[in-house]
């Protein structure tokens, strides 16, 4: 992986976690259309939801904290999607369509790489840039989010891993 260097400016981490909020918006918003996979095509428009709810939120915090409203802010805990969740609401929404599923492009293994080195430096910057603040509302908001981008992560590695053996599609869960 890169090397990433955390800024120690607080509006910087988070100007700088919008940008990949917004990136990653815009990589699962193409992705989507590009992809030739049922299962993979869902799956990246919810992450491409995700990042979007995450730019709203990042917003809201470099709002308070430019406007010196920190203290007022309130963060809603968000419990992270597990792997299982997203997996079991998919597994329901392909009503059996399995076939569909195995009809693959030379380019989604590709994508779903993209997306997962994507998940590995948010999370990373997000847990790194937890330890660079003193507010505690805002290291505990950005260690949550880094909690839900390894959710992404996980559901991603599984994804993959689907689309080069479809036969592990039904074994697959928390087990593995």
């Amino acid at each position: 992986m890169e090397k990433i260097t955390i800024p120690d400016n607080m509006e910087t981490i988070l100007q700088t976690a919008i940008k990949l909020e917004e990136d990653g918006y815009k990589y699962y918003t193409e992705s989507a259309q590009k992809i030739k996979n049922s299962l993979g095509k869902r799956m990246l428009e919810r992450l491409a939801g995700d990042e979007k709810n995450h730019i709203k939120r990042f917003t809201e915090i470099y709002n308070a904290i430019t406007n010196n409203t920190v203290d007022r802010m309130v963060i809603d805990k968000v419990a992270p999607t597990t792997f299982d969740e997203i997996f079991n609401r998919l597994k329901e929404q392909l009503d059996g369509a399995v076939e569909d599923m195995q009809v693959t492009g030379v380019d989604d293994e590709e994508i779903i790489e993209m997306a997962l080195d994507l998940e590995k430096h948010t999370q990373f910057f997000y847990t790194e840039a937890a330890k660079k603040t003193s507010n505690k509302k805002i290291a505990e908001f950005l260690d949550m989010l880094a909690k839900e981008e390894l959710g992404h992560y996980n559901v991603l590695r599984k994804s993959l891993e689907f689309l080069e053996d479809p036969s592990l599609f039904f074994g697959m869960g928390a087990s593995h």
